[in-house]
């Protein structure tokens, strides 16, 4: 195998064998530390993510552990690949295989593995099952099918499992004429039920739970609650002169489908929340007070704690509430569970280069 190495004024262009791998000399030069004020273990598996943009478009995003600080955009074939085969542990990396040939996918993650549902095109509808964490089932609906071409054709919203059967909740229509469905697939995966979901206003955008396109949680999916956490939209007419216009805004509150009555339910009140997400079969909700209610999703009772004096900006992650907060010298980013403040880091500049992004990134912690 031959190499040549041809260096220029502003990079690198390196051809190995047939692969042609760019290298650029003019790579982000800013350099970040994570201080752990309190608490190490729970910093023990987390990555603080954060990126920055400019008025020229120039965009960079960053990756900040306890133990490095590496840049994550605009990488060589060669780096994001690694970077692609370390996130995609385990049994994530077989279904991202399984998923990439697809049009577009989405799928939830349980206890063993994924499962999840799939198009080609408008032509067939794909279950995918994966069975303790290796072996992936598959099974194949035609559009021939009148009801299997409108489930390709409606808008998907997400997934959710209950009573060992998959759900898709989708919706048809659009404008303020919109209707959302269920499909439920029975158990052994060769059939399927299609219902609508009576709602009084607005329509279903997403289930909790549910991720999308190639995309693959690392959170098990809840398991079989009565109530299952939705969010929900509807369309406000808007009319000039002979125009009619339908603009979409967000219902306020936390709502979820009734898997008893079959209707959606009303959980909160009507007020807006930075966040909410589930974990252990309980739904957490942080409102622009600073109060968290948590919901338990089998009877729906709830209760409700003051957690922040004020959010300037808060988050769920990994089981835990991240709260940050702006300061001369870094991002401050405090960690609570179960209502209680349990860490605190912040992310801080090393270089010059990173001092003069500072004012303008916005940070979020995942697990390793």
């Amino acid at each position: 195998m031959k190499r040549m190495w041809n260096v220029a004024a502003l990079g690198a262009v390196i051809v190995i064998g047939l692969g042609t791998f760019a290298v650029d000399a003019t790579e982000p030069k800013a350099e970040w530390a994570l201080d752990i004020s309190s608490n190490p273990s729970v910093w023990k598996d987390a990555v603080v993510e954060f990126g920055y943009n400019t008025d020229d478009d120039v965009s960079q995003r960053y990756e900040v552990t306890s133990d490095e600080s590496r840049v994550t955009s605009d990488l060589n074939y060669i780096a994001e690949g690694l970077r692609y085969r370390e996130r995609l542990k385990g049994d994530a990396r077989a279904v991202h295989r399984l998923m990439n040939g697809m049009t577009y996918t989405e799928s939830i993650r349980m206890k063993d593995g994924y499962v999840g549902l799939g198009q080609y095109g408008n032509k067939e509808l794909i279950i995918f099952n994966q069975l303790n964490g290796k072996e992936i089932k598959t099974y194949t609906f035609d559009a021939k099918d009148r009801q299997i071409y409108e489930i390709l054709t409606g808008w998907w919203s997400g997934l959710f499992w209950h009573k060992g059967e998959l759900n898709l909740i989708y919706r048809n229509g659009y404008d303020g004429d919109e209707t959302t469905m269920l499909a439920t697939f029975t158990q052994t995966m060769d059939d399927v039920t299609v219902n609508e979901i009576k709602m009084d206003n607005g329509f279903i955008t997403h289930v909790s739970g549910t991720s999308y396109f190639d995309e693959t949680s690392k959170s098990p999916s809840i398991s079989e609650t009565r109530y299952v956490p939705v969010a929900v939209n509807a369309y406000e007419t808007i009319r000039e002169g002979d125009e009619t216009y339908y603009s979409g805004i967000t219902m306020p509150g936390q709502f979820a489908y009734d898997t008893e009555t079959g209707k959606v339910v009303q959980l909160a009140g009507n007020q807006d929340f930075w966040d909410y997400a589930v974990f252990e079969n309980r739904l957490f909700t942080i409102n622009t007070d600073g109060e968290e209610t948590v919901i338990d999703l089998e009877t729906g009772k709830q209760s409700t704690r003051k957690v922040l004096d004020s959010v300037n900006r808060a988050f769920y992650a990994n089981g835990r509430l991240y709260q940050t907060r702006q300061v001369k010298d870094g991002v401050v980013i405090d960690v609570y569970e179960d209502g209680k403040q349990v860490s605190s880091a912040a992310v801080t500049p090393e270089n010059e280069e990173a001092q003069a992004m500072l004012d303008q990134i916005d940070v979020y912690v995942r697990q390793k």
